[in-house]
């Protein structure tokens, strides 16, 4: 733990916040510092989720289905009433109650929540069901947490000092790139955050979408207007975020996500064109977010995900291959594909028209994920394997060249560009490329 700060220490937090709020015209509040009311006001109810499976039915093939062009929702789906007849026969079967369904196309198959109602073990109930012809697979449904600290602040080091942004600015602003962004609501209508979310969608089903501190947080970091007077800015300012809310906020901040809620959102996200999700939370390896985390993966598509510092293999879906995987400064042992970011007393948007300064890997995926949406501007084309290839990191062992580490953007952004606008040093001993071996089995 650390130790108090000394007197100049508490004088220069003091003396930064007070300064952010001159400057922004506006208050400043901490997760510690909100009062009891407000935290009430954006705290949501978990969706039960217990002895509850998840149980997916094969759609039929694509060609014949009068619904190919269907993209989130079952409105134009004229065969839906078949296969929730079929969901409802096998809920009678084996003794389940049928609750709520949604339907994966890209993975071509049907997702019913289903509780159960007898005494069978869910081990039992798993294996009978999976037997059944016309059921894909089952699972239990996870939960996931985000990967943020409620530590008191300590003084501020914006991530400008690292990264340089006023000259990263001269090369890319992420114009023209749509980063999705799972997790808890963003509040849309933050000066900060005023026009640059072009969708917002809710997946938690009865419970409204709010602005909650997680998800502002973390869009804030990717792409917090620039030039506004006021507040921050994001990393890729230009960005268009899609806010999709499929995790909620819990008291003391806490935010957690279940297997069924980040499925309907990154099936969604799928179907929307975008370049880069970022998930900045972690839980148990989840066979249904595997599948889709390959689907997007064989599309391109750039996933930026947290680590977990408590999990031994950094959790998931920081651990699926293909996935690029971020902690902060403060992570230790890190593996040789492991990218590190600014992730401790970072300022960023909050609910209210406010701003924070929050700690996390969150935070870190966040900044990996707004240097994505540069690289993406940049090279739009460019293969997962050759994006891996194109960072430039100084590592965290600087007697090995070969372990990942902090990003250096500015020489990334060089090898990427040939431009000068940052840094014109490349890779050196202690700044190399990571290895690309981790994406070999995702062309």
């Amino acid at each position: 733990m650390r130790g108090k700060p000394h007197g100049t220490r508490l004088w220069l937090r003091f003396g930064l916040a007070a300064l952010l709020a001159l400057t922004a015209g506006l208050n400043i509040s901490t997760a510690s510092a909100r009062n009891d009311n407000e935290a009430e006001a954006v705290t949501q109810k978990e969706p039960e989720a217990k002895r509850r499976l998840l149980v997916m039915l094969h759609l039929p093939t694509p060609h014949f289905r009068p619904d190919v062009s269907y993209s989130g929702g079952y409105a134009n789906d004229v065969s839906r009433t078949a296969r929730r007849r079929i969901a409802e026969e096998l809920a009678r079967t084996h003794g389940l109650k049928l609750l709520e369904d949604w339907p994966m196309p890209v993975l071509n198959v049907d997702c019913f929540v289903m509780e159960e109602t007898e005494t069978t073990s869910e081990a039992q109930m798993m294996e009978t069901l999976s037997k059944d012809a016309r059921v894909a697979w089952v699972q239990t449904i996870n939960t996931f947490d985000a990967q943020a600290k409620n530590d008191p602040l300590f003084p501020v080091q914006p991530v400008n000092k690292y990264w340089q942004l006023d000259d990263v600015r001269k090369i890319a602003t992420g114009r023209n790139v749509v980063v999705a962004v799972i997790d808890s609501g963003v509040e849309i209508k933050h000066p900060d955050l005023a026009g640059q979310v072009t969708l917002n969608q809710n997946f938690i089903d009865g419970n409204p979408y709010v602005g909650e501190t997680h998800g502002t947080g973390v869009a804030g970091v990717i792409a917090a207007r620039a030039g506004n007077g006021i507040g921050i800015e994001g990393i890729a300012p230009d960005t268009h975020v899609m806010a999709l809310r499929a995790c909620w906020q819990e008291p003391e901040n806490k935010t957690r996500c279940n297997s069924f809620t980040l499925g309907k959102a990154l099936n969604f996200a799928l179907t929307q064109g975008v370049q880069v999700i970022n998930m900045s939370l972690s839980g148990p390896p989840d066979r249904l977010l595997k599948q889709l985390l390959d689907a997007a993966i064989s599309r391109n598509i750039k996933i930026v995900g947290a680590m977990d510092p408590k999990r031994a293999d950094g959790g998931f879906p920081a651990s699926h291959p293909g996935v690029f995987a971020v902690a902060d400064s403060k992570t230790t042992q890190l593996a040789s594909d492991i990218l590190v970011a600014p992730g401790r007393d970072i300022p960023t948007t909050a609910p209210g028209a406010r701003w924070n300064f929050v700690s996390g890997s969150s935070y870190s995926a966040a900044h990996i994920s707004g240097m994505m949406a540069l690289l993406s501007e940049l090279k739009p084309s460019a293969s997962l394997a050759q994006v891996r290839a194109d960072l430039v990191v100084n590592p965290v062992n600087q007697s090995d060249a070969n372990i990942s580490g902090q990003v250096n953007l500015c020489a990334t952004l060089h090898r990427v560009t040939h431009k000068c606008a940052c840094s014109c040093q490349l890779a050196t001993p202690a700044a190399s490329a990571l290895p690309s071996t981790t994406l070999a089995t995702h062309p």
